[in-house]
């Protein structure tokens, strides 16, 4: 049987990590790897109104929290300066921008312990959407 002091318990730790993830979030956003919009949108060549429909396409991850305006990872971007195209697959078969961050920043058994960032470096899309739709599988 819960008591009142359970209840406080309980609400007072889901408070504190929730504190905790808003910490963790800003720190995430204000990061050397997140760039504003019209920073992205600089290195891309494009315009800011571009980076803005990419990232609602899913083209592009850009992420918001704790700071004001979206963010967006340079790590996103290939050698050769360009967007990974799977993003678009990543967003679709993830849903949220955070969902898709943390799998690609995660380290997966399944990529012998390489993160998903890390496969897709190596070009191993195919390999990156199998580890998606078993996540997805062992998580849902």
């Amino acid at each position: 049987m819960s008591t009142s002091s359970d209840k406080t318990k309980l609400r007072d730790a889901i408070d504190a990590a929730r504190e905790r993830g808003r910490k963790l979030s800003a720190e995430i956003l204000t990061g050397e790897e997140m760039k504003t919009s019209e920073e992205f949108a600089a290195l891309l060549g494009v315009s800011v109104a571009t980076v803005n429909g990419k990232r609602r396409r899913g083209e592009l991850l850009g992420i918001n929290g704790a700071v004001k305006g979206y963010r967006f990872p340079i790590w996103q971007l290939n050698k050769d300066g360009k967007p990974y195209g799977i993003l678009n697959e990543l967003h679709a078969r993830l849903g949220k921008p955070w969902a898709v961050y943390r799998f690609l920043k995660m380290s997966h058994g399944e990529l012998d312990g390489l993160t998903g960032l890390q496969a897709l470096q190596r070009n191993t899309d195919e390999e990156v959407l199998w580890v998606v739709e078993s996540f997805l599988r062992d998580f849902s």
